[in-house]
């Protein structure tokens, strides 16, 4: 139980740092870049602070599998949806960084058409993974009851829109 808490711990802070990160670019894009970005370490401390919480994700997944018996989940397979999203879209957020930050230092010079596709799904796959799990840290951390869960739940989502439209905004009226 320790490992689950340090890792909802890890996915708090990851929270908060992306949705600054996300949030002090997107104003910066929207400004024509008159706006400064927020701090330089930032985006690294958030790089890894990310990777921790997804190597410890996968560490449980596999922990909470391993010698558990075989049952079908096929019952009620709406509760799993958050579930199945928040891992898939984990998953995935591993690759998509990689290339964001590959793109973001250099590395890659992907062709225009990629450019303009690749980072609004990158957004929205990463404030969705947030929008989904937002609140499962504070119920596995203890905080809150089910009034306040729902409340953050809900809060947490409206934030993530309104983060991916400034930043899908900004990054087509700045980069493209």
């Amino acid at each position: 139980m320790i490992l689950r808490k340090i890792n909802a711990g890890l996915s708090i802070i990851c929270t908060i740092l992306l949705m600054a990160h996300a949030n002090s670019h997107a104003a910066w894009m929207l400004s024509n870049g008159s706006i400064k970005v927020g701090v330089k370490g930032m985006s690294w401390a958030l790089v890894w602070v990310m990777a921790a919480h997804a190597i410890l994700s996968i560490v449980l997944a596999i922990l909470g599998h391993k010698g558990a018996e075989k049952r079908k989940c096929n019952t009620y397979p709406q509760l799993n949806v958050q579930t199945n999203l928040q891992r898939m879209s984990g998953m995935l957020l591993i690759l998509f960084t990689a290339l964001h930050v590959a793109g973001t230092v250099g590395v890659l010079q992907p062709p225009k058409v990629v450019h303009a596709i690749l980072p609004p799904l990158f957004f929205a796959m990463s404030l969705m993974h947030v929008a989904v799990s937002g609140s499962k840290a504070l119920i596995t951390l203890g905080i809150g009851n089910a009034k306040v869960i729902k409340v953050v739940d809900i809060v947490v989502k409206v934030l993530c829109i309104i983060t991916l439209i400034a930043s899908v905004s900004g990054f087509y009226l700045y980069s493209v």
